[in-house]
């Protein structure tokens, strides 16, 4: 049986989750003076852009200048995360991280043209949340165990969807345990792919809280289990994977983020204390639990740590179940 290590225990390792003491921050040069572009690198409607926009205001009032949401939503993060790694490191470009462009895509896409311990300065964990299983209406499963048993009778004949390349490895191992066979479809972000399973493109999927959880309230997709090991705070009904009889599978996404590699440590230290605020205080805090989503900020030296043990466990993980390909 497979053991997912849960991403909670390795980042408890780590976090320090407080704001650095205000004279840590005391010398950016009088950082920022103008505007600063986040770069998204996945479509608007997803777990990424929603958070960023739930962050933006209250950033915005912090800093003092505008913080530009830019979607770079291509080649599973990969373009968008490429443009910030060769931006000038002068803390006026940052970039969402995350499980998919940090460490599965450019563990199987050749001749990826960054590193990310080597090309980022970290700044902080956003949030970590659960991957909610969902299926749509007209699949007549009520629980997942019935939901396996419809698809091993009807080998190949169930899509199943995926908005980035997180979501994909995430059911080709899970799949895989099952032993099932789907047919997968690809999507450019995750609310693209939550629109294909409300529209019967796809019927099941593994997608973040954002997009899924709406949807699933109105009635338009059916949830059937999370990935964590405990009950999503939003979802109380919906059993995990694990007690649902997939003992042991467990893991949870997350999103962070970074700065090109080689910007001030000043500079850093700043985001890092405003970004640490807005998580921890205020209602952008509270918006964001209420989508699903569990703030969880670190200190920039956490946050690399946690980053280098997050590339090292999903590369193992592609190599042990031969996955291939992110389409």
């Amino acid at each position: 049986m497979i053991r997912w290590p849960h991403v909670a225990k390795i980042a408890a390792l780590f976090a320090a989750a407080v704001p650095l003491p205000a004279a840590h921050a005391a010398d950016a040069g009088g950082y920022p003076n103008r505007p600063i572009r986040l770069i998204v690198p996945f479509p608007p409607g997803g777990g990424t852009d929603t958070v960023s926009r739930t962050l933006q205001p209250a950033l915005q009032q912090l800093l003092g200048q505008q913080l530009i949401i830019d979607n770079r939503g291509s080649a599973q993060g990969i373009t968008g995360t490429g443009i910030a790694a060769t931006a000038v490191p002068d803390g006026y470009t940052l970039v969402i991280a995350e499980i998919g462009a940090t460490a599965l895509a450019p563990a199987l896409t050749p001749n990826v043209s960054f590193d990310v311990v080597r090309d980022f300065a970290p700044i902080t964990k956003l949030i970590e949340q659960p991957y909610i299983l969902s299926v749509h209406p007209s699949v007549p499963a009520k629980s997942l165990a019935e939901f396996i048993k419809l698809a091993q009778a009807k080998a190949g004949g169930y899509n199943y969807g995926s908005g980035n390349v997180t979501s994909h490895v995430m059911q080709e191992v899970f799949y895989r345990t099952a032993k099932v066979t789907l047919t997968h479809i690809p999507y450019k972000g995750s609310g693209p792919s939550v629109t294909a399973l409300v529209s019967n493109e796809v019927q099941t999927l593994f997608s973040g809280p954002g997009a899924a959880i709406p949807q699933i309230k109105a009635g338009r997709i059916r949830g059937l289990a999370v990935t964590t090991i405990k009950r999503a705070r939003e979802l109380p009904d919906l059993p995990t994977l694990d007690e649902s009889g997939y003992k042991g599978f467990e893991v949870s996404g997350w999103y962070g983020v970074m700065a090109p590699a080689n910007t001030p440590r000043p500079v850093i230290e700043r985001l890092n204390k405003d970004f640490v605020t807005v998580l921890t205080t205020g209602d952008s805090s509270k918006q964001l639990m209420a989508r699903g989503y569990d703030p969880a900020p670190m200190t920039p030296e956490a946050f690399g740590k946690y980053l280098q043990a997050e590339v090292a466990r999903w590369s193992k993980a592609v190599k042990q179940y031969g996955i291939k390909s992110i389409e």
